[in-house]
């Protein structure tokens, strides 16, 4: 059994995850909002009512939709940490980068 609502999540997060795994900007712009459509039509979905199938495909789409959330954090990380390498090659920083860090990993 399926659920549009539940592949509309799916396709949108393969979608986005295949665009920033080649770094297609273009693809990444037009997968960004199609991701924010499906995460907001989740809220039609009556969780209580699931069979055991439908619940199975909806845990599998949000194990996908983490997977495009790691690269986006990860993508950000790298470019924050690219940004202060900049900025301090250029001498814009007197001693602390302006991205957070992560203590302790």
């Amino acid at each position: 059994m399926t659920n549009p609502v539940v592949e509309a999540l799916i396709v949108s997060s393969e979608a986005l995850i295949a665009a920033l795994d080649t770094h297609d900007i273009d693809a990444i712009e037009a997968a960004l909002p199609a991701l924010a459509r499906s995460v907001e039509a989740l809220d039609t979905l009556d969780r209580r009512a699931l069979s055991p199938e439908l619940r199975a495909r909806l845990e599998e789409a949000m194990r996908i939709a983490d997977g495009a959330r790691a690269r986006v954090r990860y993508l950000v990380d790298r470019t924050r940490q690219r940004i202060d390498l900049l900025a301090m090659a250029a001498g814009r920083f007197d001693c602390t980068p302006a991205t957070y860090g992560r203590p302790d990993r």
